[in-house]
């Protein structure tokens, strides 16, 4: 399976090999490119998350739904991605802007990309706390500017995220990045409405069309399953 740079446009292998990145410099585990260089994941994650952030920028959606399915369109973000931990947030800020709320978008996004990425990968089940709910809770911290020092806004964050892990737990296992980030989109839609009065505007029917792409996924069991 290969991916596509979105620097060059030029597949990038899934394969490993020891090389040099030739956006680093730096000599580690890299992918080979069709154009003879070699690219390594976090500069790949970087020009991939570049690209995301100016696909939120020019979104006129507020339908947070509809603009994290642009971004899982995109070749570069795989089934199964640590990067659904950032794309739930910023399709949420995205769709909240573009219901009305006036915000400097790129610098939200932009620190929703700094804390998201710091979710480890395989948290749902490593950790018990799914990105995807996580992202839902960072999303309103952003949005109210709470901190660990807030009173008001501190449990607001926090149920954010326990709403969206108690929803995704009640289905099971195993882990679906798409499952649990179109629940996680849910739960951070009507938060975001009941309590601050959001506009966004979210399908109220969402289906997930990549079942054959995932070999754990659970089918029926799936709240968005729509069938082969």
């Amino acid at each position: 399976m290969t991916t596509v740079c979105p620097g060059c446009g030029k597949g990038v292998s899934d394969e490993k090999t020891q090389g040099t990145c030739r956006i680093c410099g730096h000599e580690k585990e890299v992918h080979p490119c069709d154009d003879g260089k070699c690219i390594c994941d976090a500069c790949l994650d970087d020009m991939v998350f570049e690209e995301i952030i100016r696909y939120c920028l020019a979104s006129e959606s507020s339908d947070p739904y509809e603009i994290f399915k642009g971004i899982i369109d995109m070749d570069q973000v795989r089934m199964h991605d640590y990067k659904h931990h950032v794309i739930v947030g910023l399709a949420l800020l995205t769709a909240h802007r573009n219901s009305g709320f006036q915000c400097d978008l790129e610098s939200m996004l932009r620190e929703m990309l700094k804390r998201g990425r710091k979710v480890p990968p395989g948290s749902c089940g490593f950790m018990g706390n799914c990105g995807a709910a996580v992202s839902v809770g960072t999303f309103l911290s952003i949005l109210t500017g709470t901190t660990p020092y807030s009173e008001d806004t501190w449990g607001d964050v926090n149920l954010a995220t326990a709403q969206a892990l108690i929803q995704m737990a009640l289905i099971g296992g195993p882990r679906c990045c798409k499952r649990n980030s179109m629940i996680a989109l849910k739960v951070g839609a009507q938060i975001a409405a009941d309590k601050f009065g959001s506009r966004m505007e979210i399908a109220s029917e969402m289906k997930c069309g990549m079942s054959e792409r995932n070999r754990e996924c659970i089918k029926e069991r799936c709240p968005f399953y729509q069938g082969q």
